[in-house]
C-alpha cells in the first residue's frame, strides 16, 4: 500500500510539473502533511532530476520549501547544474541579473537546511563538479575581482586576508559577530560567502582559484561561466534520452 501511495504521489507531481511547477510544488507540500519524511525522501528520489528542477525553479524562493530540506546533497547538486537550462533570455543576458539570481538561488538551497553538516556537505558536493563550481562562484565574482569593496572595510577586513589565514574557517560565533557589526543579513552575498568560508574553507579556495584564474572583468567571467553552465549542462542531458526535449530548447545555443 505504501508503495502504491509513493507511486501515486509521483505520478501526480510529474504530471502537475510538466503544466505549472508551482502547483507542483505546492502539491509535495500537501502529501507531506500525510507522509513520513522517510516516504517523502522516496518520493524525491522517484521524480526525475529535470522535474526536480523545474519545481525548485519555480518555487517562491523566500520561503522555505519541504522538498529542498528533504533532498539528498547529490540531488540539489544535480538540480544546480542542471538549473542554467530555465534561466530566462533577460537573467542569462545581464551579469547583474545572473549574479542575483544564482545567489538567490543557492540562499534558497542552502540556508534553508536546518544544520550545518548538510549545509556543508551540500556545498563539498556541489564544489565536486565542474559545473557545480562555476555556478557556486557567479555570486562571487565581482567581490574576487576587486571592484566592489573599495571602500568597505568588511571586505579588507574579512574576506580578503591573506593567503596563509584564509585556511582558517570563521567559528559560527566569529561569523555572527562580523555579521551584526557590518549589518549583513541573508540577501547580502557577503553573508553566503562567510558562511561558505567557515563551513567548507576549501570550497571558498576554489572558488577563489577559479576566479582570479580569469583575466577579464566580472561581467565578462559571468558571461564565460554562464555559457559554461549551460553547455555542461546540454552535454549532460545529451546522454539521456528523457532530457531530449529540454535539450531542445536550447538547441539554438549549437
Amino acid at each position: 500500500m505504501t508503495t502504491n501511495l509513493i507511486e501515486i504521489a509521483v505520478a501526480e507531481i510529474k504530471q502537475l510539473a510538466v503544466v505549472e511547477p508551482k502547483q507542483a510544488s505546492k502539491k509535495f507540500e500537501l502529501i507531506a502533511n500525510t507522509m513520513s519524511d522517510e516516504q517523502l525522501v522516496e518520493v524525491i528520489e522517484n521524480i526525475d532530476i529535470v522535474t526536480l528542477t523545474q519545481i525548485n525553479s519555480e518555487h517562491d524562493i523566500s520561503f522555505p520549501s519541504i522538498i529542498s530540506e528533504l533532498m539528498t546533497p547529490e540531488r540539489i547538486r544535480d538540480i544546480v547544474c542542471q538549473q542554467p537550462l530555465y534561466w530566462e533570455e533577460k537573467i542569462k543576458n545581464n551579469a547583474e541579473e545572473l549574479k542575483q539570481h544564482t545567489f538567490d538561488f543557492l540562499t534558497y538551497l542552502i540556508r534553508t537546511q536546518d544544520n550545518e553538516d548538510k549545509q556543508a556537505a551540500i556545498l563539498e558536493c556541489i564544489a565536486e563538479d565542474p559545473a557545480g563550481l562555476f555556478y557556486l562562484s557567479i555570486p562571487f565574482i565581482e567581490i574576487y575581482r576587486g571592484e566592489q569593496f573599495a571602500d568597505e572595510d568588511f571586505y579588507a577586513d574579512t574576506l580578503h586576508e591573506e593567503e596563509e589565514d584564509l585556511e582558517e574557517a570563521l567559528s559560527y560565533t566569529e561569523r555572527q559577530i562580523s555579521e551584526d557589526a557590518h549589518g549583513l543579513g541573508f540577501d547580502d552575498p557577503r553573508s553566503l560567502l562567510a558562511l561558505i568560508r567557515q563551513l567548507a574553507p576549501q570550497v571558498e579556495q576554489a572558488i577563489k582559484a577559479l576566479i582570479r584564474n580569469e583575466n577579464s572583468g566580472w561581467e565578462g567571467i559571468i558571461s564565460k561561466f554562464a555559457t559554461e553552465l549551460v553547455m555542461q549542462a546540454k552535454e549532460k542531458n545529451q546522454a539521456t534520452d528523457e532530457y531530449a526535449e529540454v535539450d531542445d530548447m536550447f538547441s539554438f545555443l549549437d
